[in-house]
C-alpha cells in the first residue's frame, strides 16, 4: 500500500517541483516503486523529466472527468519512476471542480496504491481546488521552504490553513496526516539561512527536518537537462541531500 506524500506550500518558488522530482529519483535509487503526480498546470515536473505536456491524450483532465482511469494516463520516465503528467488542460480541471470535489484526487489514486511504495504529488501554488486535493490525498505533507525570512510566513500560512480548516473539515480521513518542513535553497556561507531555520524550529519544533537542501547552480542545470540532479551531478551536495531525504522517508513514512 503506497504512502502518499504531497509537496505543498501556497507560495510559489520554494522548490516544490525540484523536491518532488529529485525525491522521486532518490527513492527509486533505493529500489522503491514511485509514482510522481504533477498537478500544476505549468507542468514543471512533467518537463523536468523530459516529457512535453501538450500532445498528451488522454490527459489528466480525462481522469478527473472520470472518462479514463489514472492507469491509462501514467507514463514511465527514463529514471525508473512513473509520472501522471500535467497538461494544458489542468486549468480546465480547476474550473470544473465543485466544492465537494476535494477528495477526488484521493479516490483517483486509490486503485494505484498497490502498485507503488510511494506516490509523490507536486501541487500548484495557491489555495484553489487542485492544491487542496493534493493536500487531502496525502498521508504526509512536506512543506518545501526556501531559507529566507519570507518563508516563515509561507509555512505559517500553509500549516494554519491545514490545521484549522482542512483537518477540521476532514478530521476522520486526515487524523493521521503528518506535516514536515523541508528547507531548500540553503546558503551555508551566510548567517541568514541558519537564522531562518532556527527561528522556524522555535515555532514548529520537530516538524522541521534536520535535512537541508543547499542552494546550488546544479538544480537549474538539471532542470535544463531534463534529468534529476542525481543523474546530472551525482556527487553534488544537492544530490546527497535528496538521497538523505529519501532515506529518511524510507525509514519513517
Amino acid at each position: 500500500m503506497a504512502k502518499v506524500i504531497s509537496f505543498s506550500i501556497f507560495k510559489g518558488g520554494t522548490g516544490k517541483t525540484t523536491s518532488a522530482v529529485n525525491t522521486a529519483a532518490a527513492l527509486t535509487e533505493l529500489g522503491k516503486r514511485v509514482l510522481l503526480v504533477d498537478l500544476d498546470q505549468q507542468a514543471s515536473s512533467t518537463r523536468y523529466v523530459g516529457i512535453e505536456p501538450e500532445p498528451i491524450s488522454p490527459a489528466f483532465y480525462h481522469v478527473f472527468m472520470r472518462q479514463v482511469p489514472a492507469s491509462v494516463v501514467k507514463q514511465p520516465t527514463r529514471f525508473g519512476f512513473d509520472i501522471l503528467p500535467s497538461s494544458s488542460l489542468m486549468a480546465a480541471i480547476e474550473e470544473s471542480l465543485e466544492p465537494d470535489d476535494d477528495v477526488l484526487l484521493r479516490d483517483i489514486l486509490l486503485p494505484l496504491h498497490d502498485h507503488y511504495d510511494y506516490i509523490l504529488i507536486d501541487t500548484p501554488p495557491g489555495k484553489a481546488g487542485l492544491a487542496i486535493n493534493g493536500i487531502i490525498a496525502a498521508d504526509w505533507l512536506v512543506v518545501p521552504a526556501s531559507a529566507e525570512r519570507m518563508a516563515i510566513d509561507g509555512v505559517s500560512d500553509l500549516v494554519n490553513h491545514v490545521q484549522s480548516i482542512i483537518w477540521h473539515k476532514f478530521r476522520e480521513q486526515l487524523s493521521h496526516q503528518e506535516i514536515r518542513i523541508l528547507f531548500t535553497m540553503y546558503k551555508s556561507a551566510t548567517t541568514h539561512s541558519p537564522g531562518v531555520v532556527q527561528a522556524t524550529k522555535r515555532i514548529y519544533g520537530g516538524n522541521v527536518l534536520d535535512i537541508i537542501i543547499p542552494e546550488t547552480i546544479e538544480f537549474p542545470r538539471s532542470f535544463d537537462l531534463q534529468m534529476p540532479i542525481t543523474r546530472t551531478a551525482p556527487n553534488n551536495a544537492g544530490a546527497s541531500a535528496y538521497r538523505q531525504f529519501a532515506q529518511w522517508i524510507s525509514d519513517h513514512a
